[in-house]
């Protein structure tokens, strides 16, 4: 059964226009699985948060083994340049399966640590089935908490504007090979070589209208 569910956005113009204008204010982290996250509004019952997607933003690694992880909220992301792709992964116990399962620290919670916080194998070995989609600009698309995904980044620079919501105290999970040990996603500095020029050509996307 499809978790996804993708509709066209209402409202993209005026979220491309936020975006640009709260680019420059913005407090940026960057994520191993290949991009830059900005909050918008945080603490509230629904948080919002910008993202930068770039192939250059990824760990070296990471989309061998880490990558796959589930989120504490439901998550709705409007896509508002360029593309994201995405991929359902449904994990199914097997004793000789080829996955293990890891708990994190959830970001916040290991804030004063790099964001990088203890972590907890967990037991079972899975397969993992697949569905992949390529998300448009200007769609929506929604995926429930709980559930595993990954975000191979596709060329060029992606902007979306995500927004969480039911949030939970929850630990996030990472599926990741038995015999691939997985590369965190935090615990890492920022490289401004290389999350410099992915601002700004995420800017420059804003400001000439993705095209």
């Amino acid at each position: 059964m499809q978790m996804t569910s993708v509709e066209k956005t209402v409202g993209t113009l005026a979220m491309r226009e936020m975006a640009l204008a709260l680019f420059s204010s913005v407090s940026w982290r960057h994520h191993g699985i290949g991009v830059l996250q900005g909050y918008v509004v945080e603490g509230s019952r629904a948080e919002v948060r910008l993202h930068v997607w770039a192939p250059e933003l990824v760990k070296p690694g990471m989309d061998v083994s880490g990558d796959i992880h589930d989120h504490r909220f439901d998550l709705v992301s409007h896509v508002l340049c360029g593309q994201v792709g995405h991929e359902e992964i449904i994990p199914e116990a097997d004793d000789e399966g080829e996955w293990a399962m890891l708990k994190l620290t959830h970001a916040r919670a290991a804030k004063e640590h790099g964001y990088h916080g203890p972590t907890e194998p967990l037991p079972g070995r899975f397969n993992i089935r697949r569905s992949s989609f390529v998300i448009e600009q200007g769609k929506t698309y929604r995926f429930p908490a709980g559930r595993f995904h990954r975000s191979p980044v596709l060329p060029g620079v992606t902007i979306t504007c995500v927004e969480k919501h039911n949030q939970t105290d929850a630990s996030a999970r990472i599926l990741h090979p038995v015999a691939t040990p997985p590369v965190m996603a935090f615990g890492h500095e920022m490289d401004w070589k290389i999350v410099g020029p992915a601002l700004q050509k995420a800017r420059e996307a804003l400001a000439s209208d993705c095209t």
